[in-house]
């Protein structure tokens, strides 16, 4: 080969090695032009091959191309042991230096000659052969423009490969991202129709691409969210390009699953949307997990109650709550009487059954109106929330609620084949805001049930003493209430009732209950008793029968023969299916004439349930008997039923009549009530008329019956019949 032909090679590896951005095929192409033109048959390149100072022979370094060799080739990338008299120093070729090249023997040749090309700043090229091939051209001279040349393409190239590097990294990692993500994505166009979709989502969903491309993800939807929860939803992704939350999705095979789910929009330069990006998470599995949590957390694991846990923070709440509201609240705490006999008598497993069920008739007692908690062992609390806002009728409200309780854990158990009846202990303590600490309410009632114990067990015990001996005393009350009608321990009182000429025409009977010890009992303690235990009823019927009695009795004589007695109807009485028939069966007995007797009603009562009303009066009417409507006034009476009831008379309540002469207001009320009466055809009776300027309004006003301290108090029969024969009696 002539000089000549120098030009056109360095042309072609100048080309050849600015033909290429990247530096591996750079490298390889280097060495695959220089041995076709060196003729050597193999060589390799080593970058950043470190210096060549110091007296080490060897020198390890990374062979980055090799071509023309076998073992060379799998050497690529491999750290390997070098002398450095083979590396080191200028571009040079030399032959007869089998000793040198030994270590580079291979199975296919043994290297003798090599020719080193350094690569200014970057490595060192050598070129290898068994013998030097046959050439006249200056190769150490000749390739050193090239190898310049090569080093500053080595650095463009380095540059290229780490940032297309970078680039193929991170879309990899997107890649691999998007495929391995736990959570499923899925893309869309700027329309939301579905484009991509990862693995995850047909693992999380059952469709696969092919099966949901091009179509809206509302075919997921579970039919749990309304119009409106959409609506908000796309609200907010236009508005902020984002929303995040909970959503109910159904899967492919039917299955409803709820799913933590983020869309985000996606817009190009100007702004417009493009895509959107949902990441969806199935959170079934961790919902439920919570739940269990919580479960284990705040209830109990045997009876499945709140636990003590749970009972604190509601008992807090609920205090805090009173301090708002001023309502009282009250905890009941139930002990369960012999518990430990039963575990050592007949084992814990029968103890934990009985827990069970006392668990299930509590909670049906309060109906989940009250909270039920098991304390722990055998005690369980009921917590009562937003009671009254009076104390002694919140007392009233918890005791109520106490005996259900006393009342159905007193029913007998089957626990396997054993039959057992068991008894509770409560105790019960008010609270009112936080007038009392958390323990200290806890405190009170494990007092108050030990004061049930130390009572003989099976016993209800309130924790304030002064509460405690008046539901003591009221309980005496109620048993003695209960015994009086068979002791004939009530009787009748008779107020009289005059007309504008103050002559007697009739008068209204009043209950008395005259105790033995007690003596004469108010009426105020003993009828709301009455009402509260359902005694109204068969003491009511023993009122009408006493009542028609003394009507018979007084249709003999000259001066009661004409006489009207007022009868008080209790709502519970009059509501009874039977009532019509029980007044038809007294009068019957009694032989008294039915006009001479009227029923009272009140308001509330009248008007609870106006059809029936009706219907029992037409049918008391068509036998004669009278009807007053009581306490007029002080309801909230409709005129649309009122001129429908068979009334005969309206009382004007004593509320009204107390303050006529010096309360303007009242004074238009009662004239009000007496002119309404007048026109809707109904006679009136004003009562609690105590003064002569009371007297003397009423009359002018129209009203021309009185009843009242004026003409007489309620009175024993022997005292109202010797008023009727005194000469200056009201006549």
């Amino acid at each position: 080969m002539q000089h000549e032909y120098i030009l056109p090679i360095l042309y072609d590896l100048a080309v050849t090695i600015g033909g290429e951005i990247s530096l591996k095929p750079l490298l390889t192409r280097t060495l695959q032009r220089l041995l076709y033109y060196t003729s050597f048959p193999a060589g390799f390149i080593c970058l950043d091959a470190p210096h060549c100072e110091g007296s080490s022979d060897k020198i390890i370094t990374r062979i980055d191309a090799a071509v023309g060799d076998y073992d060379l080739v799998n050497l690529v990338g491999e750290q390997v042991a070098f002398p450095q008299a083979l590396l080191c120093g200028p571009a040079e070729c030399k032959t007869e230096e089998a000793v040198l090249l030994a270590g580079l023997t291979s199975a296919h040749t043994h290297y003798k000659s090599y020719l080193r090309l350094p690569i200014e700043g970057c490595g060192v090229i050598v070129l290898l052969a068994p013998n030097l091939p046959e050439t006249t051209l200056p190769l150490t001279y000749m390739l050193q423009p090239v190898m310049a040349h090569l080093a500053k393409a080595l650095l463009l190239c380095r540059s290229n490969d780490a940032y297309t590097n970078g680039l193929i990294a991170e879309r990899n990692l997107l890649a691999e991202a998007f495929d391995s993500s736990y959570s499923g994505v899925v893309l869309t166009d700027a329309d939301a129709n579905i484009i991509e979709i990862n693995p995850a989502f047909t693992r999380i969903t059952g469709y696969s691409i092919d099966e949901i491309r091009g179509k809206n993800p509302r075919l997921l939807a579970s039919g749990r969210h309304d119009r409106n929860f959409y609506l908000e939803l796309w609200r907010e992704i236009v508005a902020d390009g984002r929303w995040q939350g909970e959503i109910w999705n159904r899967c492919k095979n039917g299955e409803v699953y709820l799913e933590w789910l983020s869309i985000n929009s996606v817009k190009d330069k100007t702004g417009r949307v493009v895509n959107y990006v949902g990441i969806l998470s199935d959170i079934s599995k961790q919902k439920n997990d919570e739940e269990k949590i919580h479960q284990l957390s705040f209830y109990d694991s045997l009876t499945d109650l709140p636990n003590r846990r749970y009972l604190l923070e509601r008992l807090q709440q609920a205090m805090a709550i009173g301090a708002r509201s001023k309502q009282y609240g009250a905890v009941l705490l139930v002990d369960l009487d012999n518990f430990k006999t039963l575990c050592d008598t007949k084992g814990h497993d029968i103890g934990d059954k009985l827990l069970i069920e006392v668990a299930q008739r509590l909670a049906s007692c309060v109906n989940n109106e009250y909270l039920v908690a098991r304390l722990g062992g055998d005690e369980f609390v009921i917590m009562l929330e937003t009671l009254s806002l009076d104390a002694s009728e919140a007392v009233a409200q918890s005791e109520v609620v106490a005996e259900k309780i006393h009342s159905a854990l007193n029913q007998p158990y089957r626990l396997n084949e054993h039959g057992y009846h068991g008894t509770p202990s409560i105790g019960i303590v008010q609270f009112c805001g936080h007038q009392d600490s958390l323990d200290d309410v806890l405190k009170h009632a494990d007092t108050a049930m030990y004061q049930a114990k130390k009572a003989g067990r099976n016993a209800i015990r309130f924790y304030d003493p002064a509460i405690q001996a008046a539901i003591e005393a009221r309980a005496d009350l109620e048993t003695e209430l209960r015994l009086a009608l068979d002791n004939q321990q009530f009787c009748l009182h008779y107020q009289i009732q005059v007309n504008d000429l103050s002559r007697p025409v009739g008068a209204e009977a009043l209950l008395r209950w005259a105790h033995p010890e007690r003596g004469l009992i108010s009426p105020a303690q003993f009828i709301p008793l009455c009402e509260e235990t359902g005694l109204i009823a068969p003491i009511g019927l023993w009122v009408l029968q006493t009542a028609c009695a003394q009507l018979r009795a007084w249709q003999d004589g000259v001066l009661t023969r004409e006489l009207v007695l007022a009868v008080n109807v209790s709502a519970k009485q009059f509501r009874q299916a039977d009532f019509v028939s029980r007044v038809r069966q007294v009068l019957q007995e009694s032989a008294a004439k039915p006009s001479r007797l009227k029923l009272e009603l009140t308001e509330s009562m009248v008007l609870e349930n106006v059809e029936d009303t009706i219907s029992k009066m037409q049918e008391l009417k068509n036998l004669g008997v009278g009807f007053a409507m009581d306490d007029f006034g002080t309801g909230y009476s409709s005129l649309q039923y009122l001129k429908r009831l068979p009334l005969d008379q309206i009382k004007i309540d004593q509320s009204f009549v107390r303050d006529i002469a010096t309360d303007p207001n009242d004074a238009v009320i009662v004239h009000t009530i007496i002119a309404m009466t007048q026109t809707l055809g109904f006679n009136v009776i004003a009562e609690g008329v105590e003064t002569e300027a009371q007297h003397r309004f009423l009359s002018q006003c129209g009203c021309h019956a009185f009843q009242g301290y004026l003409f007489s108090k309620p009175v024993p029969l022997g005292q109202f019949e010797t008023l009727l024969h005194k000469p200056d009696a009201p006549r």
